[in-house]
């Protein structure tokens, strides 16, 4: 893999990034040590941690915007806790995300997930989890949002008000 000059990256997409929350974008190195613990790279998918960096940071964006990969990313942030240049990959992904969104570039994997967010405020829900929250000595309900129907308002809300909001899958 040939060397990145940091002093000719897409300086526009750059900031884009930054401005959507990914400052480290520019910390990256392309050591893929992100890509060694994400699921995301494991799963096969084709666009992922140093890989979509390294898109982002040599200006191939637009054909990147679409691809699906990013929606995949689960938060589980074991990247950023392993990157040794703290670029804080998991910020990166979801200020690509945000972006993505505001494209309406965004997976059918992730409506399931976001129609449940705005029904429960919770995007991975399921009525089966009360039961077994409750076999290990759990709630049936967390004390989360989904037990508080005023931030379940708010989580609409805000959905509402997104770009999501303009596809019409609420």
């Amino acid at each position: 893999m040939a060397a990145i000059n940091l002093t000719k990256m897409d300086k526009e997409i750059i900031q884009k990034i930054i401005d959507h929350g990914g400052k480290g974008i520019t910390k990256c190195i392309q050591c893929n040590a992100c890509a060694s613990v994400c699921p995301v790279a494991k799963a096969g998918f084709p666009l992922y941690g140093r890989l979509l960096f390294r898109k982002i940071q040599t200006g191939h964006f637009e054909e990147i915007i679409e691809d699906s990969s990013s929606w995949a990313c689960q938060a589980c942030n074991r990247c950023t806790e392993i990157c040794p240049r703290d670029a804080k990959p998991f910020e990166i992904v979801f200020a690509f995300r945000r972006i993505q969104a505001n494209e309406l570039a965004i997976s059918t994997s992730a409506f399931t997930p976001l129609m449940n967010l705005h029904a429960t405020g919770h995007a991975v829900y399921s009525e089966a989890s009360k039961e077994l929250r409750q076999k290990v000595g759990l709630p049936a309900v967390p004390v989360t949002s989904i037990a508080n129907e005023k931030a379940q308002e708010e989580i609409r809300t805000l959905l509402d008000n997104s770009p999501m909001g303009e596809l019409g899958i609420f």
